[in-house]
């Protein structure tokens, strides 16, 4: 019982350390969605508006573009001109957020081979084909002498795919972790050929259709492809090749493991931007309100009127938002954005170093903590489990402490640290101790309502129930006030009574007995046949104690007096001094009890309520505890199993009047000489006061004359003034 109490509580705390630590480490499906809800909590509260210094624009095609200049697509000729426009104005790169992979459709030759065959027809390609470029041609020109950049778009069917940079790696292949697709549609190769810079423009947003995070790469057919961002920053600053630093390699240790991609370093090694990212390759999108107050219309840039300085020196991206035409996506701060517009913040986010990572030893670091932050609150709610109010604070101030560890990291150091599963696993903890300290409780509490229901009045009880650590089951030495109660000649009693009329009288002795212990807040010990054991000062403190004992004795005799059919008498010892007190026993059955030198002497005290003729017979410590109670001091004697005197007296069981306090003096004058050894005198004294002694005490008058004539008879007495009994 004691080792299944003993592993009880570590079993309970340790299992949700564990399945938390474990969850952490491997992060099942729902664990990043919990995750992803308080990055974007963050992300929502510490946004921030768009950095007017910001080396990125965006032209848009928008409603008023579309008005103004027709409906998309927009023959290649207008995109040339747009884009000479841009490039003109001081644009280092341009970017087009569309795929241009099909030929100009508006394009004269295309147009006139779609006519019936004529001779017009015939006339009119010869002067197109001898004067007329297509318009993928132009536009390839235009592009020739810019920095452009176009997109491609990795797909199930396809071609397979084309890049304008160079790469390498470092470690592990990267191409095993980025996401994968067949194939990809390119831009037509005219235009691809023109082109300084191809990216991929593929999103990939949670199951929850949120876009968290952008790739750097897309593995199309085995091969990788930068994505549009990264293609527009490798433009922009002259760079012509990445290398992309993937688990095992030099400073990336994984022991082995293939985690994945750690880092991408965009241009040459003496010009680049080295950008953190996770396992697959991704950024994660430190996102912002789209501010369309920003957006340049793409009819304002054809028709001059827009402002060149808003363009000059800047990465300039250009995609559709007007209505039918937006890729609309949604980010932990907006519902529907632009998808050119990301493309725009993930730039920023890339020039401005602001990577948003999470480690990949970050979740060892969680799964730690969660062992060694709960380990630490399973210690202190133990300690403090009869102080609620101190482990509340305790198990709320951990995950609090947790959630601002991960918010100051956030804001100050750009880390994602997760306190999602730390904090959960720490309540549940918290949880988990608290139900099984509240159970270890109204166990105990059970406990001691099975072991006192019997013995002590119901307050006691409740008592014991509100605050049972003052009961100290393994025993205590403490100051007990002692009683032993006995029928006198029961067995003869018993001889005329059948069975199951001994059984009855029993219990009607013990009845009343009983109530009269547990009315004087005494603890039943235990019953000995017709006789009774009790105590007083366990298991609570009680000042008192020696006084509840005596009145409680003094009931129990008044019963007896009154007790017919058959009438009893009855004999009660107390004793007062130091016993052990608690759960004693075997292994096998404990009972709350006591024992000790003063439970020997109490039970040795009610066997002499016959040898002097009284009822209630205490000792001086007794006496001396109780207070203003009537006694009468009888005797100082040596007890069988003692080496030292000890005072007796009689509780008187009457009214303490003028009878009892002549009784007093009559008794005082007689004990001196007895104890002188003058017994003659003693007896002489005894006789003159005989009157005193009739009725209550006349057997102790009986037993005083037997016992001085007794004393004066023994030629060989060598007296102490200490009776032998």
């Amino acid at each position: 019982m004691r080792l299944k109490r003993f592993l009880g509580y570590p079993l309970v705390v340790a299992l949700p350390l564990l399945v938390f630590s474990l969850l952490t480490l491997l992060a099942p499906a729902p664990l990043p969605r919990l995750q992803d809800i308080v990055f974007d909590t963050y992300q929502r509260w510490h946004a921030k508006g768009r950095d007017p210094e910001s080396p990125v624009r965006i032209v848009v095609i928008d409603e008023k573009s579309l008005d103004e200049v027709g409906q998309w697509p927009w023959p290649r000729s207008l995109i040339a001109k747009l884009t000479q426009k841009l490039v003109d104005a001081g644009a280092v790169v341009v970017a087009y957020d569309v795929l241009f992979s099909e030929p100009d459709q508006t394009s004269p030759g295309l147009l006139v081979n779609k006519l019936p065959t004529s001779a017009e027809r015939e006339a009119l390609e010869k002067v197109i084909s001898s004067s007329t470029a297509s318009y993928d041609v132009l536009f390839a020109q235009t592009m020739a002498h810019a920095p452009v950049v176009l997109g491609l778009l990795g797909t199930d069917a396809g071609e397979p795919v084309k890049t304008k940079a160079g790469l390498g790696y470092a470690g592990d292949n990267p191409k095993d972790f980025a996401p994968p697709f067949p194939a990809a549609k390119m831009p037509i190769p005219v235009l691809f050929d023109a082109a300084q810079g191809v990216g991929a423009i593929n999103w990939f947003p949670d199951g929850d259709s949120v876009l968290r995070k952008v790739p750097t790469f897309v593995s199309v057919g085995g091969k990788l492809a930068p994505s549009l961002s990264l293609e527009a920053v490798r433009v922009a600053i002259g760079g012509d090749s990445y290398l992309v630093r993937s688990s095992n390699a030099s400073g990336q240790t994984a022991f082995g493991v293939e985690s994945g991609i750690n880092a991408v370093r965009i241009g040459d090694a003496d010009r680049s931007i080295v950008v953190d990212t996770d396992h697959n390759g991704q950024i994660r999108l430190v996102a912002r309100k789209s501010e369309p107050s920003s957006w340049i219309s793409a009819s304002s840039v054809l028709d001059g009127s827009f402002k060149p300085e808003d363009v000059k020196d800047h990465i300039v991206f250009v995609g559709a938002v007007a209505i039918g035409l937006r890729d609309q996506r949604s980010t932990s701060v907006e519902l529907a954005i632009p998808g050119v517009e990301v493309h725009a913040q993930i730039v920023e986010q890339i020039l401005a170093g602001a990577n948003l990572v999470q480690p990949d030893w970050m979740r060892g670091v969680e799964a730690f903590l969660i062992l060694v932050l709960g380990g630490l609150l399973a210690w202190i709610l133990r300690r403090t489990r009869n102080m609620p109010l101190v482990s509340t604070v305790a198990g709320l101030s951990i995950p609090i402490m947790i959630a601002s560890w991960s918010w100051i990291l956030y804001v100050r150091e750009s880390i994602l640290f997760d306190a999602v599963m730390p904090s959960a696993g720490i309540l549940t903890v918290f949880l988990a101790a608290t139900v099984y300290h509240y159970q270890e409780a109204e166990h105990r509490r059970a406990e001691v309502r099975n072991m006192f229901g019997r013995f002590v009045t119901p307050a006691v009880v409740e008592r014991l129930v509100e605050a049972p650590d003052r009961i100290v089951l393994g025993g205590e030495i403490r100051e007990l006030t002692i009683m032993f109660s006995d029928v006198r000649n029961f067995t003869g009693i018993a001889e005329n009574q059948p069975p199951e009329g001994v059984v009855s009288l029993i219990r009607r002795i013990h009845t009343p007995s009983t109530e009269a212990v547990l009315r004087h807040n005494g603890t039943i010990d235990k019953f000995i046949g017709d006789g009774m054991m009790a105590f007083w000062n366990a298991p609570l403190d009680m000042p008192n104690h020696a006084a509840l004992a005596c009145r409680a004795a003094l009931d129990i005799a008044a019963m007896a007096r009154d007790f017919r059919d058959p009438p009893i008498q009855i004999g009660i010892g107390l004793h007062t001094g130091e016993a052990c007190v608690g759960n004693l026993g075997s292994e096998q059955r404990l009972e709350y009890s006591a024992l000790g030198d003063a439970v020997n002497l109490a039970s040795r005290l009610e066997p002499l309520t016959k040898l002097y003729g009284i009822e209630i017979l205490v000792t001086e410590a007794t006496m001396r505890a109780a207070g203003n109670l009537p006694f009468l001091e009888l005797d100082r004697a040596m007890v069988r199993g003692r080496q030292s005197a000890i005072g007796l007296f009689a509780l008187h069981t009457g009214e303490a009047d003028a009878d009892f306090f002549r009784l007093q003096v009559a008794q005082a004058e007689i004990l001196a000489p007895y104890r002188s050894g003058d017994f003659a005198q003693a007896l002489h004294l005894l006789e003159k006061n005989a009157a005193a002694y009739q009725g209550r005490y006349q057997r102790l008058f009986d037993y005083y004359t037997n016992n001085f004539n007794r004393l004066m008879a023994d030629p060989k007495l060598n007296w102490q003034g200490v009776a032998q009994l």
